[in-house]
């Protein structure tokens, strides 16, 4: 793959020439209805806008790098060439852990350092996670919002103003928050993120200008140990952290997600006693403070907060819920997504509704212990970086305790591989 670069006031405009061998097209397993699907590389052109005075000289060759593999990672080949050389010790790592090249390698370079007094950045959403790691990082860390420029003529369902609202109250309450324009999801289609990082890429591009020397986000335990959907695995061997730890570890800016510990149990009880509960909303396609009620986020999520504030939960408001299409869809599989999240919502549901009662039994929320949820995964501490750990970790402790052997016994047990393979 070829990368060229132009860039005109902070406007940065990639372009994309595939050569012989690079693969235009995957197929991706969808965790929600399991079933694979096709994604294509479609687009060759995409631009990111960053502030005016931002150049390519503004980010070490490395972390451009490093952004641009984010970017274009599973639609690479061998080799990726860049209009600039990078350090023979990033193109090293990147070889060794991906068997990919980039080129070229400027022998001069030195491997990308952050400064002294860097902080972390953390890609923020506006959603319920994301805002839970806000109040477990350092006051001091950047907030980078994802600004979906949406192509003239595309549909979408997508409505950015709740997030927008809540970047502008996270800044009114002193926060350094960052809205970058750009169109990278619509690199492919369907529309997304071609990988874990691709959201970071924003954050990786400012690293220097703003100085970082961490990468959060508001990923939970639920998805980066695969208890929600696929059964527990290693955090490090899934996709959130391969091949990105130890490549962010190589440009100085490791990994140090806060929630990576916590079910969406904890960050949602995290949320409503934070200064920002008042603002935080999961739903992407909503206005502000009004979810749109109508996809499987909003269902799970809108329970979740029901039982975690011990609110009524109608029959009214359930067959409302069970109607929605998506749901449906979801409910469907013999497994759900988030199928913890679930199975802890039933376990404290006590009502007589058929539907919740069938979904109870379906999830084991009759039968399964699910203590462990409101507590914090202490294996997750390798995803904290040691300049931040122990504030992180503080701050967590605040809210839970950590799972003693038992519950991460029960934890494993209860979502193993083994059972999502019945």
């Amino acid at each position: 793959m070829i990368i060229k670069t132009a860039c005109h006031k902070g406007r940065l405009v990639l372009k994309f020439t595939p050569e012989q061998g690079d693969p235009v097209s995957h197929h991706k397993f969808s965790n929600s209805y399991k079933k694979s699907k096709k994604v294509s590389m479609t687009s060759m052109q995409c631009e990111i806008h960053l502030p005016s005075d931002w150049t390519i000289t503004s980010v070490h060759p490395d972390l451009f790098a490093l952004a641009m593999l984010a970017t274009i990672y599973p639609f690479a080949g061998k080799t990726i060439r860049l209009p600039f050389g990078i350090s023979q010790y990033f193109h090293d790592q990147v070889f060794k852990i991906t068997k990919k090249k980039i080129l070229p390698i400027d022998k001069k370079l030195s491997r990308r350092k952050a400064t002294t007094n860097a902080v972390p950045a953390l890609t923020f959403s506006g959603g319920i996670d994301s805002t839970a790691a806000v109040a477990l990082l350092p006051d001091k860390t950047h907030l980078l919002y994802f600004d979906r420029l949406v192509p003239k003529g595309t549909k979408t369902l997508l409505n950015q103003e709740a997030a927008y609202y809540a970047c502008k109250q996270m800044k009114k309450l002193g926060k350094a928050v960052h809205n970058i324009k750009t169109d990278l999801q619509y690199l492919r289609k369907p529309v997304g993120f071609s990988t874990f990082l691709t959201d970071a890429v924003p954050a990786l591009l400012l690293a220097d200008y703003h100085g970082y020397d961490a990468l959060a986000n508001g990923q939970t335990l639920d998805l980066g140990y695969r208890i929600g959907h696929l059964g527990y695995e290693d955090c490090r061997e899934t996709e959130l952290a391969k091949p990105w730890h130890p490549l962010l570890q190589a440009v100085d800016m490791p990994y140090t997600l806060p929630t990576i510990g916590l079910s969406e149990v904890v960050t949602t009880n995290i949320v409503r006693q934070s200064p920002y509960a008042e603002f935080a909303q999961a739903c992407s396609r909503g206005k502000i403070k009004k979810p749109c009620m109508n996809c499987y986020k909003c269902f799970r999520k809108s329970l979740l907060e029901k039982v975690m504030t011990n609110s009524p939960i109608n029959d009214k408001y359930l067959d409302e819920l069970f109607q929605i299409k998506d749901v449906k869809r979801v409910l469907a599989t013999k497994h759900l997504h988030y199928g913890n999240v679930i199975t802890y919502i039933t376990s404290h549901y006590h009502g007589k509704h058929p539907e919740m009662l069938a979904l109870k039994k379906k999830t084991r929320g009759d039968r399964l212990d699910v203590s462990w949820m409101n507590k914090w995964y202490p294996d997750a501490e390798e995803f904290l970086a040691p300049k931040y750990r122990d504030e992180v970790k503080k701050r967590i402790f605040k809210y839970v305790k950590p799972m003693n052997q038992k519950d991460i016994q029960t934890m494993k047990k209860s979502f193993s591989k083994e059972y999502f393979q019945k």
